[in-house]
């Protein structure tokens, strides 16, 4: 009798060390794949950053909506030390050309002109002009609201 009770006990044993086994391998598993995204450093980011900038570079205008004015003709210079020159005329209006200089930035692809009030959204080629709460301009002039690569 004792010597069933102790096969029975270590019978007992071995599935409770298998069962125990199995769950934590299953555990693991599980959790290793989890989260297999790829994480993205701040080195990463400043790269990616760094090189939209660069892609950002040149010289873009068009010709914005007016309220009391035929359009604004705008030119938009954007160079390599982060400086910008931009230059604006009210046709219809008045032949004086109008000139702000700064330093430009990104964050989160929109373009932060630093003296201005609205950004713009990064897009191949063109410049979208954000409204005065960072969002896109909607309505029938929407796509006046943009300044392409001249350069």
């Amino acid at each position: 009798m004792v010597l069933f009770l102790n096969f029975f006990w270590k019978e007992v044993q071995m599935r409770i060390f298998a069962y125990i086994s199995t769950a934590l391998i299953t555990i693991a598993l599980f959790v290793g794949c989890i989260n297999n995204k790829k994480r993205t450093t701040a080195k990463d980011k400043l790269e990616n950053i760094e090189l939209l900038a660069a892609n950002v570079v040149g010289v873009y205008g068009g010709s914005l909506p007016c309220v009391d004015c035929d359009a604004i003709s705008t030119v938009l210079e954007l160079h390599r030390n982060h400086s910008y020159t931009l230059i604006y005329m009210y046709d219809g209006k008045s032949d004086d050309r109008f000139v702000k200089e700064g330093k430009w930035q990104i964050e989160k692809n929109k373009l932060i002109l630093d003296g201005v009030d609205y950004k713009y959204k990064i897009e191949s080629e063109i410049l979208v002009q954000l409204d005065l709460s960072g969002n896109e301009i909607t309505g029938d002039l929407a796509e006046r609201y943009q300044l392409a690569r001249l350069e």
